[in-house]
């Protein structure tokens, strides 16, 4: 695969980061693209299973990489952070294909307006999600509302999966006290 065709556009944020005072920005950023191009087109072509859609993901990481250029941490590996961004990339295009697929089978199945929750419902899931930790609270909406794998979470959040299950069963220990339910040995 040819990764040599990136260009800085004139004018264009890379060229604005470089006329800023950070004159390497934009020859930084091609450098990364030349090093980590190949890399990257073949995670998301792993993740993705599709060429098209990998290499337009391949394209779209390294605008998220070129916006995200002022917060990167010298300290860190250029690799890992650039595989990084990809696998959330990736991960984010393969959610909201599935629940694209999930809101054409309810219209196929029904052709009903969708329904949302109602304000009391709403409204209990944030005073349930209060009592937790934030940790605890950004693991649950992950796991529970997002559908991720505890596995998913610990990647995404950097945590180790023990920790995960931890801030799972605290935020249902929580949970379950506040609405009076017994905690019958739920393992996660």
């Amino acid at each position: 695969m040819n990764v040599r065709g990136l260009r800085v556009v004139v004018g264009g944020r890379a060229g604005e980061l470089a006329a800023s005072g950070t004159p390497a920005a934009a020859g930084l950023l091609a450098e990364l693209y030349e090093k980590h191009a190949a890399a990257v087109y073949g995670r998301c072509r792993y993740l993705l299973k599709d060429d098209a859609e990998a290499k337009d993901a391949l394209q779209d990481v390294f605008v998220k990489v070129l916006r995200a250029l002022s917060e990167f941490r010298a300290a860190a590996s250029p690799t890992t952070w650039i595989l990084r961004i990809a696998t959330h990339h990736c991960l984010n295009l393969l959610r909201a294909r599935r629940a694209l697929w999930r809101d054409q089978l309810r219209m196929v199945q029904g052709g009903r307006r969708q329904e949302t929750e109602s304000p009391d419902r709403r409204e209990l899931v944030r005073l349930l999600l209060a009592l937790a930790s934030e940790e605890a609270q950004e693991i649950a909406v992950l796991y529970f509302v997002d559908e991720l794998t505890q596995a998913e979470i610990a990647q995404e959040t950097g945590r180790s999966l023990p920790t995960v299950r931890k801030r799972l069963r605290e935020f249902l220990v929580c949970a379950r006290e506040a609405l009076g339910i017994e905690l019958e040995g739920g393992d996660l």
